[in-house]
């Protein structure tokens, strides 16, 4: 063999020894692994974990792989993430070696590693990334749709709705490319329920029904019975009893005790009082904590229409204590969001310090005023807060301070819904007509529904304080509609005089002592 051909067989040998290399496959365990994680989350997850030792001795890219397949396997495993350690440096190997295959992927894990932490904005750019990435190429429909789907959960989460629709359509459209009838039912409650969060009833509607409606055709017990409650929930909410009424009385589901909450308040709103004292004792035993500040709510308010006091204050200290057991929690979820926010700027800022030590003093000097802003926002927070439950225990009487401390509804939602109160038909009604004779009976009813919906149940606190009569109830209702002293006497058919009467009797006989009819006025606003 000539001295030429020698060097052209080493040449060709050298060139397979490093191919061979290069294309090193992965361990068989692995592979089997990696067919397992979609379907068969904790097999593959016991399967790496017996690999895990041997890593170690793979390759750099062998073992990043082995990382995210690990990572992967857990989160659809339902194990949460405890530690970003192992992402992170699986995000960094992809992003130097500029992946197109592996890092849409590691982005998307990014997301679910720091979703599970509570860093919800640093989920939300890896999500943001992966989808930019995968959008580019615009194949990977599967992972496109669920990219999407925990963008838009996150952002509901934050109360984000606008954000929240638009991302859960995008995931519907990758959805639909993949012929996904389950993920398309679950997908539409999440629209239906960000639509409901913003008030846009119709829409709300329209999505939970489509839902319902693709669960019936697929038959599929699971996904009927999640349409179901979702779209009962919405028809007791906007007062649709008998549409509720047929849907909770499906054969198969009316024993469902995850409906059992839905049958109490049905019954209790329409006055189904037994049935509905009955459902909320088979929850009684519930280890949710926001099922049993309903159920005690519930029963308290039963207990009271059946004029069994001792009962009604069992159940409203019972309330009393899930409800604070759940402002806790609120106050620690909004100083979770806090931090996470402030944690993810930090790191933001630390990784351009990283890249260019020519800004180092720029970065200090912008960090140093995020920390103040963060700090000023949140003495701003805790100072308003503070001024308020001030003003709130200084205004309040002993008597209904701890029913106030009870309710623990959102104070912006309580706003929207008063303004909704004095933009409606039946307040413009009682502030238009000049005589108690234009007013029917359905009116007086209409007006006092309407003031229970704005006023969180202002009727039931009343009687709470006082057993009034009905023409003491319907002054009280007139003065929370904002009515004046001369219109309500010709809304009741009474004297000016005999009015202010009623209204100053009314505050001798709860407080035991005189007053004057305004200071009477001034706890009926105050409910």
């Amino acid at each position: 063999m000539r001295k030429n051909d020698y060097r052209t067989l080493s040449i060709f040998l050298l060139i397979l020894c490093l191919c061979a290399c290069g294309r090193k496959p992965y361990p068989h365990t692995m592979r089997i692994a990696d067919t397992l994680v979609q379907n068969n989350p904790d097999s593959a997850y016991i399967l790496l974990e017996q690999l895990k030792d041997s890593m170690t001795s793979q390759p750099r890219s062998i073992q990043m792989y082995y990382h995210l397949l690990s990572i992967k396997a857990k989160d659809k495993a339902y194990i949460p993430h405890t530690s970003d350690s192992l992402i992170q440096q699986v995000l960094h190997y992809y992003e130097n070696k500029k992946d197109k295959k592996h890092l849409p992927e590691a982005y998307y894990y990014g997301g679910r590693v720091y979703s599970d932490l509570g860093d919800t904005p640093q989920a939300l750019d890896y999500y943001q990334k992966a989808a930019k990435l995968l959008e580019k190429e615009n194949t990977d429909y599967r992972l496109l749709k669920v990219v999407h789907s925990q963008m838009g959960e996150l952002f509901l989460y934050q109360d984000v709705y606008e954000e929240a629709i638009e991302a859960f359509k995008k995931a519907n459209h990758y959805i639909a490319l993949l012929e996904d009838d389950k993920g398309k039912v679950i997908n539409l409650r999440y629209i239906g329920h960000a639509f409901i969060s913003c008030n846009n009833i119709d829409s709300a509607q329209y999505y939970y029904q489509t839902a319902y409606k693709i669960a019936q055709k697929m038959n599929d017990d699971f996904l009927i019975d999640i349409s179901i409650n979702a779209l009962s929930s919405f028809y007791i909410q906007t007062k649709q009893y008998d549409l509720t009424q047929n849907l909770l009385n499906a054969q198969k589901f009316k024993n469902n005790p995850n409906n059992f909450i839905l049958f109490a308040t049905l019954y209790r709103q329409t006055g189904k009082l037994d049935s509905a004292s009955f459902y909320y004792k088979q929850l009684l035993n519930s280890n949710n904590i926001y099922t049993q500040q309903a159920i005690h709510w519930g029963l308290a308010e039963i207990a009271q229409k059946q004029s069994d006091c001792e009962a009604a204050m069992e159940h409203i200290e019972q309330y009393s204590i899930w409800t604070d057991s759940i402002q806790k929690i609120t106050n620690s979820e909004s100083i979770r969001k806090i931090q996470s926010l402030y944690n993810y700027q930090l790191r933001e800022k630390e990784n351009s310090k990283l890249k260019s030590e020519n800004t180092k003093q720029q970065f200090w000097n912008i960090l140093m005023l995020l920390v103040l802003i963060i700090i000023s926002l949140i003495l701003t927070i805790y100072y308003i807060k503070t001024r308020q439950r001030n003003k709130q225990l200084q205004s309040s009487l002993k008597e209904i301070e701890r029913l106030k401390q009870e309710i623990g509804y959102n104070q912006q939602e309580h706003e929207l819904e008063i303004a909704y109160f004095k933009q409606s038909e039946i307040y413009n009604k009682f502030h238009t007509v000049q005589s108690f004779k234009e007013l029917e009976e359905s009116d007086w009813v209409e007006l006092q529904n309407a003031i229970n919906m704005a006023y969180k149940n202002f009727t039931y606190h009343l009687y709470a304080i006082y057993p009034v009569s009905n023409i003491e109830l319907r002054i009280c209702l007139l003065i929370k509609a904002d009515i004046s002293i001369s219109n309500i006497a010709l809304l009741t058919g009474r004297t000016k005089s005999a009015i202010t009467s009623a209204r100053k009797k009314l505050y001798e006989k709860v407080h035991g002592q005189k007053g004057g009819p305004e200071m009477w006025d001034k706890l009926i606003l105050s409910l």
